[in-house]
């Protein structure tokens, strides 16, 4: 039995009571938990427009597809990350093309997305930079770099909620609030930050791209009068029009009323998670096979989903397999974040180039367990347990 899963949800009483008094009331889709959950996030994340949905892959393919990605228009985006982020492109039938990583944080920079942008056989519109494990990516700079080739900036936070930019740690520099995007991706899987169950959103500040996502997150029906090209009689309330393609992206009450719940844990929450992961700083400190993730510019650029240590293998003359497993024998669940996507056997025929960066990350890579119920006496034998067994 898993003691200690690489990661699990909180559930509160207060969670579980705010989902059975939704399921009490009788109205279970398109009501007022959903607008109550947008407005919440919008004030939180500081962001004009949130438009809610069913997964974090609903959101990408949404906005993917609202931004124009097609068979010639390309999508840029890291080679660490998960399929969703590139798949969701190929749902619109554009090409993929991948950015390699800084070898020690995982994040695509301004200089390896310039590298790809140069090397790309297609046209680039959409650069979608990830906030691997909750850590920032430098938007600023790499904000620079696609203005410069005229693509637009889309952010795959679903790592990031409660997250800030480099910058001052005020309202517009929070991640949601799309500062140098034009818009942010979330996404609340039973293991996020927040969780629906299932779920996720999509925040911007441009009002015309939100009215479109609307219609498009419910089969891109529209029932305001106004906007009708016909109408077959006087005051027909119940005509409906499509206009677009659309799909059944819609969250229900009860999902949308768990993650309001959730969201007024999320500061406590990500505070709960910077106070284990400095346990894990100190008790791996002195491991000379373990390097643990790089310090952020500021505590506020990182919010903890995953806490990533690099383990040399090699020298341990362990495979990660192996280290895996012992673990899992002693209670302790560990996962690979992630796969690099040129590995994978639908991408890998599709990618020539060589990512050094990716590779070299990828390699050493081992998330070890971090959630808010967690104890400090809980990770101090998590990393004693660790230590003894990473030994040469």
């Amino acid at each position: 039995m898993i003691k200690f899963p690489y990661s699990k949800p909180e559930i509160t009483t207060e969670d579980i009571n705010t989902v059975v008094d939704t399921l009490k009331s009788g109205y279970l889709t398109q009501g007022d938990k959903l607008i109550e959950f947008e407005n919440s996030i919008s004030k939180s994340f500081g962001s004009k427009n949130t438009i809610v949905c069913n997964s974090g892959t609903a959101a990408l393919h949404m906005i993917y597809s609202e931004l124009g990605l097609n068979s010639k228009n390309a999508l840029l985006t890291s080679s660490i990350t998960f399929l969703a982020t590139a798949n969701a492109a190929r749902m619109c039938n554009a090409p993929v093309v991948l950015a390699d990583v800084d070898p020690e944080t995982g994040l695509m920079t301004a200089e390896t997305i310039e590298n790809a942008l140069k090397m790309s056989k297609y046209k680039i519109a959409v650069i979608t930079v990830v906030h691997l494990a909750g850590r920032v990516c430098n938007l600023k700079a790499i904000s620079k770099v696609a203005k410069k080739f005229g693509c637009l900036i889309v952010e795959d936070a679903c790592h990031a909620p409660g997250a800030y930019l480099n910058d001052k740690n005020i309202k517009e520099n929070r991640i949601g609030a799309c500062k140098y995007s034009v818009a942010c991706t979330f996404s609340f899987h039973a293991i996020k930050h927040i969780t629906m169950g299932e779920g996720g959103c999509i925040t911007t500040n441009n009002s015309k791209i939100s009215e479109s996502l609307r219609l498009a997150r419910s089969h891109g029906i529209i029932r305001d009068l106004s906007k009708l090209e016909s109408k077959p009689e006087k005051n027909p309330i119940w005509y409906y029009e499509m206009q677009k393609l659309g799909w059944n992206y819609r969250a229900d009450e009860m999902s949308c009323a768990l993650g309001t719940s959730q969201l007024k844990r999320l500061n406590i929450n990500i505070k709960k998670r910077r106070k284990l992961v400095k346990i894990y700083d100190k008790k791996f400190k002195n491991n000379i096979y373990i390097n643990t993730p790089k310090k952020p510019i500021n505590k506020e650029n990182h919010v903890w989903h995953l806490y990533a240590i690099a383990v040399d293998f090699e020298k341990i003359s362990k495979t990660r397999g192996e280290i895996m497993q012992i673990l899992l024998e002693r209670g302790i669940g560990t996962q690979v974040h992630y796969i690099p996507l040129f590995l994978q056997p639908y991408y890998k025929d599709k990618f020539s180039k060589k990512y050094d960066g990716a590779i070299k990350y990828y390699n050493k890579t081992l998330s070890i367990p971090l959630y808010p119920n967690l104890s400090l006496e809980d990770i101090e034998h998590i990393a004693d347990t660790i230590n003894k067994i990473i030994i040469k």
